[in-house]
């Protein structure tokens, strides 16, 4: 039933998980000069604590709409590699 590669549901899942969750609160923020040194951090530890749990939260919603609603998850998979991942590294 999977018409994609492991790596494109691979990446349509990130992109469910990461990309269109709490991460998009933090990039939405005001570029800071700050952010141009590499040996600085740039995410607070409770801001990946709360990335962390987000986004293992959805990917547990999604594997659990895998097994119990395939149909709804390969749909849902195949408009987010189409219109948000199809061109990310494979």
């Amino acid at each position: 039933m999977n018409p994609l590669t492991m790596r494109e549901e691979a990446n349509a899942l990130t992109c469910c998980a990461f990309r269109n969750g709490y991460i998009e609160e933090l990039h939405a923020g005001k570029h800071s000069k700050l952010l141009e040194k590499p040996g600085l951090s740039r995410i607070t530890d409770d801001e990946m604590k709360k990335l962390m749990i987000a986004a293992s939260a959805k990917l547990a919603e999604l594997l659990a709409m895998k097994e119990k609603e395939p149909e709804k998850y390969w749909k849902l998979i195949l408009f987010v590699h189409k219109n948000y991942s199809a061109r990310w590294e494979k």
